[in-house]
């Protein structure tokens, strides 16, 4: 092969390797660490879970082994991996051509040809389209985070539900057997003729009440368990540590703030706002689409000898250099183009707004059960359980001594018996609502392993 076409078809080889144009972020040439980083983080491990494990372990156990979470982080790689191709080159065209028969010329015949040519997309297009595939990508890294603040919710919504079961059916049970003793000492009352046997009815009809509570806080477990292990990626029934209430995390919120921020903190925004820059590059990718692409190559013809042997130039190759143009003659092709992509950045703009002033209320609403949850903390355990005590002891002390009536006692002990469910209630209502408050935020309001 000549030296001509050795340094052309070298020139031209090297040109078809480019990748992605300097106009990307630099954030890309930190994938391999950023990957690393995130498979560390989320590796699964062997080791089950333990006996005594909290609420911080059970997290940890998800976020290594929850499905959809890794099948998040598979999308954000897939989608990443697409960036080089989308900045690459097309590829290369080599064709060889054989003559049937010969093609005298001057110099010798005609006796085949060799060619290779490069396709050159129009200055600008490789780098919209790789920023275009770039913030596709990034919006799915975003979507990870959301999925992994949706899987932290679920867990730690039904960690504290499952706390608050635990809690009412050891009160509901301290009711029953508190019942129980009443009983006997109605029917000790009713024997000896201070007491009547409507005491010891009132009494039964009560604990049967207690009795169907009891069942249905047991039965309700069941499905709440599986909930968990199911957010776990453990099977249904598998045995889980025991929650406890007195674990609840409490916070001061500064509501203002978060709710400042949240354009800037929330994963759902932030996702929204890579779409809207994918949408933009899509504009700019649209706008370029009309522009012509571009060949170079070059063609070697092999000539053989001349019949006059000494014919000047007698058996040299012939070389080309190619050049070659699209014609985008389809005009209304690339203006439709141009209108879809500046159709689905307007979508784009639109989605994010509505997007910001659902969570915006979705926020104020959590920020509204943590608050409402605080107050009920504060009035039940403060105030109402310990007047409620109080108040059953009197009636307890009264009726023994024979100056209370069974029916005041029995209302006494029922109102407590709210009063300490409700108090349990509000503790898990207030932990539900700052798991959501995380969740819509992005902002990181618990302690993290």
């Amino acid at each position: 092969m000549s030296s001509p076409l050795t340094t052309t078809l070298a020139c031209l080889a090297l040109a078809s390797c480019a990748t992605r144009p300097s106009a990307l972020p630099s954030r890309l040439d930190a994938w391999d660490e950023r990957q690393a980083m995130y498979a560390e983080a989320h590796a699964a491990s062997a080791a089950p879970l333990a006996s005594d494990a909290d609420l911080n372990a059970l997290l940890q156990h998800a976020r290594s082994h929850n499905p959809g979470l890794q099948a998040a982080f598979e999308r954000w790689k897939g989608a990443l991996e697409k960036v080089i191709g989308a900045t690459t080159l097309p590829n290369p065209r080599l064709t060889l051509s054989a003559y049937l028969a010969n093609v005298e010329t001057r110099v010798g015949p005609m006796q085949g040809r060799i060619g290779y040519a490069q396709p050159l997309p129009w200055p600008g297009k490789l780098a919209a389209a790789g920023k275009l595939a770039f913030e596709q990508a990034e919006a799915l890294r975003m979507q990870v985070e959301v999925e992994r603040l949706m899987l932290d919710q679920s867990v730690r919504t039904a960690w504290w539900e499952l706390a608050w079961l635990d809690r009412a059916q050891q009160i509901t049970k301290g009711s029953r057997d508190l019942l129980i003793h009443w009983e006997a000492i109605a029917r000790a009352r009713m024997e000896t003729g201070l007491g009547s046997h409507a005491d010891v009815i009132r009494t039964q009809v009560e604990l049967g009440k207690l009795e169907d509570r009891l069942q249905g806080l047991h039965d309700l477990a069941k499905p709440v368990r599986a909930r968990l292990n199911s957010a776990l990626h453990r099977t249904t029934n598998a045995a889980l540590p025991q929650p406890d209430l007195q674990g609840v995390v409490t916070r001061e919120l500064n509501e203002q703030s978060l709710s400042a921020s949240l354009l800037e903190s929330s994963p759902h925004l932030l996702k929204l706002k890579h779409i809207r820059r994918a949408a933009q590059h899509r504009v700019d990718l649209a706008e370029l689409a009309g522009y012509p692409n571009l060949t170079v190559g070059a063609d070697l013809t092999f000539i053989g000898d001349a019949q006059n042997p000494g014919m000047a130039g007698s058996g040299d190759d012939a070389l080309a250099l190619t050049l070659g143009i699209e014609l985008p003659i389809w005009r209304e092709s690339y203006r439709s183009q141009e209108r879809s992509a500046a159709a689905l950045l307007r979508a784009s703009e639109r989605a994010l707004e509505q997007a910001h002033n659902t969570l915006a209320a979705e926020l104020e609403m959590a920020f509204f059960h943590h608050r409402d949850g605080t107050r009920r903390v504060a009035l039940f355990q403060d105030s109402l359980i310990p007047k409620g005590q109080e108040a059953l002891g009197s009636l307890d002390t009264a009726y023994q001594s024979g100056k209370g009536g069974f029916l005041d006692l029995i209302d006494a002990q029922r109102a407590l018996l709210e009063f300490q469910l409700q108090a349990a209630q509000a503790q898990t209502d207030r932990a539900k609502a700052l798991a959501a408050i995380e969740h819509l935020s992005g902002v990181a309001l618990h302690e993290r392993n």
